[in-house]
């Protein structure tokens, strides 16, 4: 595979967990200002965008967790991803390493 190929097959998971971490973390953010039933279209729009990522991170959360934490848990659970995605690309050799 080209060192092309292995840079993509990196950067673009690598960017879209970066874009929804940064969105969940403004969801966040938010929350502390605006109540969730607000009609607020900032509120609205970052709502509609992370609500599919929220329910599926609350969907193996336990319901003992409130609500508002159920974000957090998916901004780690995404870095954790994050993470794994370099850890595996690295693990199979595209991304170059370090010289010695």
């Amino acid at each position: 595979m080209t060192d092309s190929v292995g840079f993509w097959l990196f950067e673009v998971p690598n960017f879209l967990f970066a874009v929804a971490i940064y969105t969940l973390l403004g969801r966040y953010v938010l929350s502390i200002f605006f109540r969730p039933e607000s009609d607020a279209v900032i509120w609205k729009v970052f709502c509609q965008i992370t609500d599919p990522i929220v329910a599926a991170i609350g969907a193996i959360t336990p319901r003992l967790i409130p609500p508002p934490l159920v974000v957090v848990l998916a901004i780690i659970w995404l870095m954790m991803a994050r993470i794994g995605l370099f850890i595996a690309i690295r693990w199979l050799g595209f991304i170059p390493g370090s010289p010695s």
